[in-house]
């Protein structure tokens, strides 16, 4: 755990004082210096004199100290938006100071920096450590001797630990996590001493916006824009005409402004609307109107308006006026790391304006630092070099990147998965609490929350029982399916089968493979059933009789017998790629073929293909 270090601002002759010269200066005092009571009158005067001077000088020290803390301070609010090494240099100072709420300021401060840096393990480490000082000043404080200010920093220290956690877990995509952290610093915010505190009300303001952002990111738009829109509303109340001038509320109505603008724009990329569109380029600029009476100004907000004027022309499909924009990011970044922003927005728009040279070249720049690439951007940009190199009649490429947006797709889907459980687990817990809560506060009352905890934990099995058996219908839905081409299982039975009837079934085995009927999707002893106008039973009968392995084991050794003679013989059908080969002899999957083939080859259908070229 980080404790901070203690200096003891003390001058050296007062630090030189110990137990002997305090007796010697008392032996001269009373013993050896009275002679008379104007002797006596005179020591004791320059005691006191001397006393005076050692409090004065400690008075003195602490003052300066905590102005000196105070300057610094101000530094760190002056320089913290727009210079992170000015800022750092004055964190390395302010960590010296004895003071326990400027040593929570300053770590609140360092941690926001590294999050500005994109250094996530760094600021999610400082972070942690001012959570601990936090939560170890709060448990060993005594509510009644440590001053109300001094509590409520503490507070606020913790809810800024768990406010830049969630940003951080939230930037990494860790929804699950980034919603535990929420859900902490929405219980912390309530434990908050005063109600009407600035910071009490931005924190809740916060929570709201963070809430919102939780639900866009689950795809739940429309939940996350009236939490939104709700949450501006309630900023224009009377009970935030306290936080008009407060300049980290402007901030952040500013940042609830630009969530609004996203949430539009997410909206349209659903169903297109004009409105919606209009929607976004409003809140966008209004939240840079904002912006732009920051004290002090924030160096970045030029730059990154542009960012999202650069969406709202691209969402209206005006492309090369998004890229006459995005051409003139170096001319305002001001030292603001906008490459990888510049990289995949020309991406998208060269693609929609059918440059495949261009497209290719930036989502590749882009894909060179994907490890801080967005999980729904990489995506986007997958999707959009497979389609490239599919109209180039690339296919190995375009199946690479097709292969490659399905896999990122299904592990953002299986995060959200997460998220959607730990959402559902939070909220019955929170009303079970809600309950205990009511029971204990009106305890008359205790039928009637009897009843309605019944009904509710009713409704809870209820729902439970309807989607348990919902999932087993699917279940049931998609065994059908796999099976739908397997022979149906049977015990060993004999037939009295006219020998005409055997015959012609024994016949169309060998007309099955001579005709190559074997190859096509949809085969199956279904299909000779058919042909042959009787049942599977009897197919499957004759066939057993004849043969030593399944039906479904014979249909996969003459495919796999096929494609290797054709590979043999065929140079053209050696460039085919591996999903092509699988379709040719009827496999919709490639990862299907390449288990069977190696099943009854030995080796992958790659190693094959290399050993016959060699």
């Amino acid at each position: 755990m980080f404790y901070p270090k203690k200096k003891y601002y003390i001058p050296y002759f007062i630090k030189s004082i110990n137990k002997n010269t305090i007796f010697d200066f008392l032996r001269l005092l009373f013993v050896k210096s009275i002679n008379s009571p104007f002797d006596f009158y005179i020591k004791m005067t320059r005691y006191l004199l001397f006393i005076f001077i050692i409090l004065s000088f400690s008075k003195k020290s602490v003052s300066q100290t905590k102005l000196l803390d105070s300057i610094y301070i101000n530094k760190l609010d002056y320089y913290k938006h727009n210079n992170s090494d000015s800022t750092l240099f004055y964190v390395k100072k302010l960590k010296l100071s004895k003071n326990e709420v400027t040593i929570l300021k300053t770590l609140s401060v360092e941690a926001y920096i590294y999050h500005r840096q994109k250094k996530y393990k760094k600021a999610e480490k400082i972070a942690q450590q001012l959570l601990e000082l936090s939560n170890h000043y709060l448990k060993t404080s005594n509510q009644k001797e440590v001053a109300l200010n001094k509590r409520k920093s503490y507070y606020a220290g913790k809810i800024s630990a768990l406010n830049r956690l969630f940003w951080i877990k939230k930037n990494q995509e860790n929804y699950k996590k980034a919603y535990e952290f929420l859900v902490q610093m929405h219980k912390v915010n309530e434990e908050y001493p005063d109600k009407k505190h600035n910071k009490y009300l931005r924190y809740k303001l916060s929570i709201k916006i963070s809430k919102a952002i939780i639900k866009q990111a689950l795809s739940m738009e429309f939940e996350a824009k009236n939490i939104l829109l709700n949450a501006y509303n309630e900023s224009k109340s009377e009970v935030f005409d306290v936080l008009k001038t407060d300049p980290f509320f402007l901030q952040q109505k500013a940042n609830l402004l630009n969530k609004l603008g996203n949430i539009y724009l997410l909206l349209n990329k659903n169903k297109s609307k004009t409105i919606y569109i209009d929607s976004a380029s409003y809140y966008y600029d209004e939240a840079y109107k904002i912006a732009q009476v920051f004290a002090p100004p924030h160096k970045d907000s030029e730059i990154i308006y542009n960012f999202r004027k650069t969406e709202v022309l691209m969402a209206r499909k005006e492309f090369s006026k998004a890229v006459d924009l995005i051409n003139n990011y170096k001319n305002i970044s001001n030292g603001y790391p906008y490459l990888h922003r510049e990289y995949f927005q020309r991406a998208v728009c060269f693609h929609n304006l059918k440059n495949s040279d261009s497209t290719i070249h930036y989502s590749n720049k882009f894909l060179k630092n994907q490890e801080k690439c967005e999980t729904s951007k990489l995506i986007t940009i997958y999707d959009i070099l497979s389609k490239e190199y599919n109209n180039l009649n690339k296919l190995d490429s375009a199946y690479k990147y097709s292969k490659l947006t399905l896999d990122q797709y299904n592990l953002a889907k299986n995060t959200k998965d997460k998220t959607f459980n730990l959402f559902y687990n939070n909220n019955f817990e929170q009303a079970q609490q809600l309950n205990k809560t009511i029971e204990k506060r009106e305890a008359t009352k205790q039928r009637n929350l009897i009843i309605s905890f019944a009904i509710l934990l009713l409704t809870f099995f209820i729902i439970t029982f309807y989607l348990i058996r919902k999932e087993k219908e699917k279940k049931k839905e998609l065994i059908l399916i796999m099976n739908k081409n397997k022979p149906v299982e049977i015990e060993k039975k004999e037939y009295n089968i006219d020998e005409s009837l055997e015959t012609k079934i024994l016949n169309e085995f060998k007309n099955v493979t001579k005709n190559l009927d074997f190859l096509k999707p949809e085969f199956s002893i279904n299909y000779i059933a058919d042909k042959l106008d009787t049942n599977t039973t009897y197919i499957s009968f004759v066939f057993n009789k004849h043969h030593e392995e399944s039906f479904k084991q014979y249909c996969t050794k003459l495919k796999i017998n096929y494609v290797v003679g054709k590979l043999k013989t065929d140079k053209t059908f050696r460039k085919y790629s591996i999903q092509a080969i699988a379709e040719e002899i009827g496999y919709t999957n490639a990862s299907a073929f390449t288990r069977a083939f190696k099943k009854h080859i030995g080796i992958t259908p790659s190693a094959f293909l290399k050993g016959i070229e060699n």
